[in-house]
Order: C-alpha cells, then sequence, then structure tokens
C-alpha cells in the first residue's frame, strides 16, 4: 500500500524548503496553524483538497505539483512563470492599443 500522506508530506517540506520558508511562514501564508504544517509534513496529518489547495496556492505552485504528479507540460520556476505573466501583460497592452489607434476618427 501507498503511503500517500508520507508522500505529500515529503514533497510538501520540500517544496517549503525550496523556498526558504518555516513552518510559520508557509502556515501563516496558508492561513494554517504551523503545528498542522509539521504533522502534515511528517506524514500524520490529513489535510483536506481545500488545505492541500491552500498550501499549493502558499507555495506557488499548481496542487499537481504538490501531489508530486508528474505532467507532459515543461515546469517553471516561480520566476519564468512570473516573466511569462509580464510579457503576456505587455502584449496585451499592445493589442489594446494598437485597438484603440484604430478606432481614432480620421482628419
Amino acid at each position: 500500500m501507498i503511503d500517500l500522506r508520507g508522500r505529500v508530506g515529503a514533497r510538501l517540506k520540500q517544496l517549503r524548503q525550496a523556498r526558504r520558508l518555516t513552518q510559520e511562514q508557509l502556515a501563516e501564508r496558508a492561513g494554517l496553524s504551523y503545528k498542522f504544517i509539521g504533522e502534515v509534513e511528517r506524514g500524520r496529518g490529513n489535510p483536506t483538497l481545500t488545505t492541500l489547495s491552500a498550501l499549493s496556492d502558499a507555495l506557488g505552485v499548481g496542487l499537481g505539483d504538490l501531489l508530486g504528479i508528474e505532467t507532459d507540460r515543461p515546469r517553471l520556476s516561480p520566476r519564468q512563470a512570473s516573466q511569462v505573466r509580464d510579457a503576456l501583460a505587455s502584449l496585451e497592452t499592445l493589442v489594446e492599443l494598437s485597438t484603440d489607434a484604430g478606432k481614432k476618427p480620421k482628419k
């Protein structure tokens, strides 16, 4: 039988440490108790789906990443994801500006 709680706990700890967060900091970001974070990391806590979602949001990862589910799509670091969002916002601004320029009345 797979120790799912142990695997999720180990992945949570790995992601938290990679972001240089303490259990207390992660708990505050997720709106949880630091004691519960410790229990989950040790494989003793049994988080709900809502709690897992809050933890993934607090860590800036998808739920699949938190659960350690492999996907076929390439993974982006938080910095890369931020750069992609910035580039998309710039493109949207350019499209909006070009659309607005086309609506101006001709003299």
